[in-house]
């Protein structure tokens, strides 16, 4: 028992240009004593549809704007010290660029058998395993390579590509779940998690679903350690999902009156919204979501009878008002995430337009808004080159606006700087 205590409470490690996390020791694995499978509920209809594909949502993408197409030949090639794993590398480059992921495998095995040694050669094929769908394999090829290259550039590009194997996996296995769930079927819903979390320990989509599991089969202690586990993860990614677990968890028969006075603070009326809170008080008091929203709706009833006496408009402050701030305006934050997944950028700013009729202090909206500018400004620049640098300017400087009010959420500290320099990239290249 001690022997699972301690592995419970692993080191946690993450890497900051995916957000996907991993252990110090991957031989110690999340204890799933207590977690039991036996005694299958009566599933409620309306249950199978909260548990829903999740891996695009909270696993990193690969931005289609940055190097991955071509995977850095020159990158590849700058420090290969072996002549034939040199010429082999170019060919496979050059086949990999027409698309022939096949014989561009072959290629790049007989330059692993012509170097072992060579981290850029298991990277490409890494690369190639992924492009032609072998992801499991992909991704033990690209976590060999990851602990030996050593050009921050090209482990850059290895941990996206590992965030994209990790992504198909697991929307592969998400399909075989949600079927398994719309069977009724836990208990191998249950199996299929637990074999998934044995190869991901910190797989933050697996965790989400095993704490949905349980709690669907009314194993509310699972549930909650399942959470627990989830939130060790967690990152600035996908903390609101794990949030929106939580609520839904916290509020149970009281989640009516709670999203009631959601959708009547995002109408303004406040008052209306502090009298469906009351309806639950004395339950839900002290849980940190209910206790948000109460304290930003009695704020938005004060800050208005201040309005309209001549007062001024009362700031949202901290980690929780921010994340308060999320929840009330979910919706349009979500139609922004599926326009810029598409690619359609202009319609992911029209979505957030909205959002300052209802409440103009929200970090990540400004911040989301910023960045669709900018992935908007990168794609007319790469279609048209100079021809319009003048409204691509001016966009930018749009973009630079919105990132300074997003530093309203100090989480997005780094996504701010880190933007701020895809701006300067861009602008160099207008000239």
């Amino acid at each position: 028992m001690a022997d699972e205590q301690t592995g419970k409470y692993r080191e946690r490690v993450e890497d900051a240009d995916t957000g996907l996390t991993r252990e110090a020791d991957l031989q110690r694995r999340p204890s799933f004593q207590g977690l039991t499978l036996e005694g299958l509920e009566e599933l409620p209809e309306a249950s199978t549809a909260e548990l829903v594909p999740l891996a695009d949502r909270l696993i990193p993408q690969a931005d289609t704007e940055d190097a991955l197409p071509d995977f850095g030949v020159g990158l590849l090639l700058e420090r290969q010290k072996s002549d034939k794993c040199r010429a082999l590398l170019e060919r496979a480059q050059a086949l990999s660029a027409r698309g022939e992921w096949r014989p561009a495998l072959v290629t790049v095995d007989q330059a692993v058998a012509a170097d072992p040694a060579s981290a850029e050669a298991w990277a490409l094929k890494g690369r190639c395993l992924a492009e032609l769908g072998h992801n499991e394999a992909g991704l033990r090829v690209l976590r060999y390579a990851r602990d030996r290259v050593s050009d921050p550039d090209l482990r850059i590009l290895v941990l996206r590509l590992e965030a994209i194997c990790v992504r198909n996996i697991t929307r592969k296995l998400e399909e075989r779940l949600v079927r398994l769930v719309e069977e009724h079927n836990l208990d191998q819903a249950l199996e299929l998690v637990g074999e998934g979390l044995r190869q991901q320990p910190s797989n933050i989509v697996l965790l989400h679903h095993l704490a949905n599991l349980h709690w669907m089969r009314g194993e509310r202690e699972s549930a909650q350690k399942a959470v627990e586990e989830a939130r060790r993860h967690v990152g600035r990614e996908n903390v609101d999902l794990i949030a929106e677990l939580e609520r839904r968890f916290a509020f149970g028969a009281h989640k009516a009156s709670v999203e009631a006075a959601r959708l009547l603070l995002r109408q303004q009326d406040a008052a209306g919204a502090l009298a469906q809170l009351d309806t639950c008080r004395a339950q839900l008091d002290g849980n940190e979501h209910y206790d948000g929203l109460r304290e930003y709706a009695e704020q938005k009833r004060g800050g208005l009878s201040r309005l309209l006496g001549g007062g001024g408009h009362v700031a949202p402050q901290g980690a929780l008002r921010q994340q308060t701030l999320r929840w009330l305006l979910s919706e349009e934050l979500k139609q922004a995430e599926e326009a810029s997944r598409r690619g359609d950028y202009r319609r992911a700013c029209e979505a957030l337009e909205a959002t300052a009729k209802i409440d103009p202090d929200c970090g990540a909206v400004h911040y989301q808004q910023a960045r669709a500018i900018v992935s908007e400004c990168r794609k007319e620049v790469e279609r048209s080159r100079r021809a319009g640098a003048a409204g691509a300017l001016a966009e930018l400087g749009q973009a630079e606006e919105r990132l300074q009010r997003a530093l309203i959420d100090q989480s997005l500290d780094e996504q701010v700087k880190a933007l701020r320099q895809a701006i300067a990239a861009v602008r160099q290249r207008l000239g």
